[in-house]
């Protein structure tokens, strides 16, 4: 972490260094091969240091001394008129003393420049530093402002990201609960009906748990999951009825090495052993397909119909709420949280059926 930080900070001194070089260097590079006949002042390069003095005491020092404290701008404006002076009483001595430093020597026809010529052109030449120090020091303000945007919207989008992480891991802790408690139900009935069974559903429970509390993490593959959706449809078949009829489809395809959020679908199964038991004349449906990198679960099942009203398997019922489940609200959570737009979820119920088709478009770099 500490390589990372030490490479970050030289690369950031070596970009500003750059730009500095860029904008107060180049140019005087540039205007003397356009003039083969013009020498190249080497005084412009020494001022050029002080450009840079002023950059870094900006961005490094007075930024952070005033803009973090009470009465920031007058600060600001106080400490940078102060290095304004001192910057400019330095190119002034270097521009008087530019002779010792490369400068052109006086022509012999000429006599030699007195004190108040000296003065007159070092007006001249001040006036225009200072609008290059006031820009040096804006350029260095709008860099720093910058970088501390930067960081504040970094350190707001870890925040994100970790309340994100925690939401989802409490929805997982209350889908797990929920997942064990229909199961036992389920193993629960079975117990009266055939021991053998039940038995065998216990086994099947057991791996069930194995993947649910221990091998899942934020993804896994899609062949894990479909495994896992397998295992729960043998298990659930050992509680249906031979009236009840089945159609599972889990065709991963090429695609057996994709990244999903385990559990996702398992709510829609759920519901479709749930709720469509009660309909036997309809059969029951479960299709997980994949393919171009586009996973899509269709579940279909009866409707139970008492007098005039419909019960949906819906997190909504009465039951569900009665007995605490989450349902289609925890999955709808989930899905926005981890998959936003890439997901749909689409219900459609009719007189007799409910048809539920999950789509989850899972991108390369997820």
């Amino acid at each position: 972490m500490k390589e990372i930080l030490t490479r970050q900070r030289i690369t950031t001194f070596l970009t500003h260094l750059l730009c500095i070089i860029i904008l107060f260097i180049l140019p005087e590079i540039l205007s003397s091969l356009a003039n083969p006949g013009r020498p190249i002042k080497m005084w412009m390069y020494t001022k050029t240091f002080v450009f840079i003095g002023v950059f870094y005491a900006n961005y490094y020092c007075i930024i952070e001394q005033s803009f973090d404290k009470p009465r920031r701008f007058l600060r600001f404006f106080g400490y940078n008129f102060l290095l304004i002076i001192v910057a400019l009483g330095l190119i002034y001595l270097i521009w008087r003393f530019k002779g010792h430093l490369g400068g052109r020597t006086p022509l012999r026809n000429h006599p030699s420049p007195t004190e108040s010529m000296y003065f007159a052109k070092s007006i001249g030449m001040l006036s225009r530093d200072v609008v290059m120090l006031i820009l040096v020091i804006g350029f260095a303000t709008a860099l720093r402002l910058g970088d501390k945007w930067l960081k504040l919207d970094r350190r707001r989008q870890d925040l994100v990201n970790m309340q994100r992480e925690e939401e989802l891991k409490n929805l997982k802790s209350q889908l797990n609960p929920h997942f064990l408690f229909n199961t036992l139900n389920s193993i629960y009935a079975l117990i009266a009906i055939s021991p053998t069974k039940a038995q065998e559903a216990v086994h099947e429970l057991s791996r069930l748990l194995r993947y649910v509390l221990y091998d899942t993490s934020a993804t896994v593959s899609l062949k894990q999951e479909l495994a896992f959706i397998d295992n729960y449809v043998s298990l659930m078949k050992l509680r249906l009825s031979s009236a009840i009829r089945l159609n599972v489809t889990l065709d991963a395809g090429n695609n057996e090495t994709l990244r999903v959020a385990p559990l996702l679908f398992i709510t829609l199964i759920e519901n479709v052993f749930k709720h469509g038991i009660h309909t036997p004349e309809i059969p029951l449906e479960i299709s997980v397909t994949a393919h171009d990198n586009t996973i899509e679960c269709r579940t279909s099942n009866g409707l139970l119909t008492s007098g005039s009203q419909t019960r949906l398997p819906s997190s909504t019922t009465e039951d569900e709420c009665n007995s605490g489940g989450i349902g289609l609200s925890n999955l709808h959570r989930r899905l926005d949280l981890i998959y936003g737009r890439d997901a749909q979820l689409n219900i459609t119920t009719t007189d007799k059926s409910y048809e539920v088709c999950l789509k989850i478009h899972i991108r390369p770099n997820l």
